[in-house]
């Protein structure tokens, strides 16, 4: 290995040999010194260069990359490398995986595409579907009432209907979750509906946002609705895929859509009506908004609002739809 270098020692010892000679047959001894001492240098210099010179081009022709170095070269190389690169390479040494050559497109399996839910906007279209009547809820007493006075009043009007308070109802009084199932959540989209969705799934309590296994949640409510039946009627359950567990859908948020086909059980007439009949014991929470930081946020998000003033919803920001 080392042959190559041992002739270039040769060499240097024989150039510092015959330059001794010639110093003993002159007087110019200060001057040979000097150059002596400047041959001496030069040999070891030399020397430990072509020790390592191997070592050197070995460094560059070797491929540092994933995979690129087995055992005894990382035992042997690694000193030269940076830190960085010793380290993991290292690490990757023991959990390194073949590369699997590379599968013509004529042998790729294709996909198979997922049959669409049965609660899907595809069977909609804005020549199809009619806007349905609507209204806005006009303002009552209760927005001037403090909490204590609202809470007085929603008690009375729960004994006076023989309807139980969450608090006193034994059915959910070990769970984390103590207010009564359903929770359907009315709020608009950008009012905290899908951090409202999270905050139930981590008490423990089946939660979904805007769909479920059977498709959009909005549709499934606009065409019980229709159809006089329990909002959730045929997507309230969700199936485990690990353990093929089914349990009910407890919770529900962003239950709208813009259409087609449009449809909100807040606004479009007879939503309300529709949960209350089928759900009296149920729960209906409202997450308000600053109105202004609402809008700004809701406005440059998808274009629903200019989706909500075309036809499928027809909401032309009058209180009952006059101009439709």
């Amino acid at each position: 290995m080392y042959s190559g270098f041992l002739l270039i020692v040769v060499a240097t010892g024989w150039l510092f040999t015959r330059k001794a000679k010639i110093t003993e047959n002159t007087n110019q001894a200060s001057p040979l010194r000097h150059t002596n001492i400047r041959m001496v240098i030069v040999s070891a210099i030399s020397f430990f260069l072509g020790l390592q010179f191997s070592h050197l081009t070995a460094l560059f022709q070797t491929d540092f990359s994933a995979g690129g170095l087995i055992d005894s070269d990382a035992t042997e190389y690694m000193t030269w490398a940076p830190d960085e690169i010793e380290q993991a390479q290292r690490r990757k040494r023991g959990t390194r995986r073949r590369r699997k050559p590379n599968q013509s497109n004529a042998h790729k399996k294709k996909k198979k595409n997922k049959p669409l839910p049965r609660y899907h906007d595809s069977n909609y279209t804005k020549e199809s579907f009619e806007p349905l009547p609507w209204s806005l809820p006009k303002p009552s007493s209760t927005r001037y009432q403090t909490s204590e006075e609202f809470m007085a009043d929603y008690i009375a009007l729960k004994r006076k209907h023989n309807i139980p308070l969450p608090w006193e109802q034994d059915k959910y009084k070990e769970d984390k979750v103590t207010l009564p199932r359903p929770i359907i959540g009315l709020n608009f989209p950008k009012s905290a509906t899908l951090t409202m969705s999270e905050y139930f799934a981590c008490g423990g309590i089946t939660s979904h946002h805007t769909t479920t296994q059977d498709g959009r949640i909005g549709i499934c409510m606009m065409e019980n609705h229709l159809k006089d039946k329990p909002p959730m009627e045929g997507c309230n359950t969700h199936r485990n895929r690990k353990n093929e567990e089914t349990k009910p859908i407890e919770v529900i948020f962003d239950i709208g859509l813009q259409g087609p086909p449009c449809y909100y059980a807040s606004v479009h007439d007879g939503g309300l009506e529709n949960i209350a009949k089928h759900y009296p014991e149920g729960t209906i929470m409202l997450v308000t908004r600053n109105a202004t930081k609402w809008f700004n946020s809701f406005e440059g998000w998808g274009g629903i609002l200019k989706a909500w003033g075309q036809r499928s919803c027809g909401f032309d920001g009058s209180l009952e739809g006059e101009g439709m």
